[in-house]
């Protein structure tokens, strides 16, 4: 392999890694709103790639295609409120919807906050759109 082949295949290694480590601080620091506080001794108890996982089944509901949520998206969602204890982890819940929302297109926002309703789950989720200051 040539220098320069070399040299190729250890910058896109190391641009991943930077990539893998930017995306972790973006979820523990607000989705890269802000830098690192080293005096936050907060730890969400989900990432942002955890609640896009959990309501992933949800997008046909929220874009209007399906009328009610199917079952594995209330499931999915129930495992986020779940995991919603404090509102410094409704705030990291609503940025990551944001932060989806962003990356996947828009969806309706009051079809999020009917998932408690619809899903039959005691939780109010956020209508979240990517002006809402969470």
């Amino acid at each position: 392999m040539g220098a320069s082949l070399k040299f190729l295949a250890m910058l896109i290694f190391l641009t991943a890694c930077v990539t893998q480590v930017s995306v972790v601080f973006a979820n523990r620091n607000f989705i890269g709103l802000r830098g690192p506080d080293p005096n936050d001794s907060y730890i969400a108890p989900f990432l942002w790639t955890d609640v896009r996982g959990a309501i992933s089944e949800c997008r046909p509901f929220f874009i209007r295609m399906d009328p009610d949520p199917v079952p594995s998206c209330c499931a999915g969602a129930k495992s986020i409120a779940e995991l919603t204890k404090t509102k410094r982890d409704e705030k990291e819940l609503c940025l990551s919807l944001r932060y989806i929302g962003q990356l996947h297109g828009p969806f309706d926002p009051k079809r999020v906050a009917l998932l408690g309703e619809k899903c039959d789950i005691k939780f109010s989720f956020p209508p979240v759109t990517s002006d809402t200051k969470c």
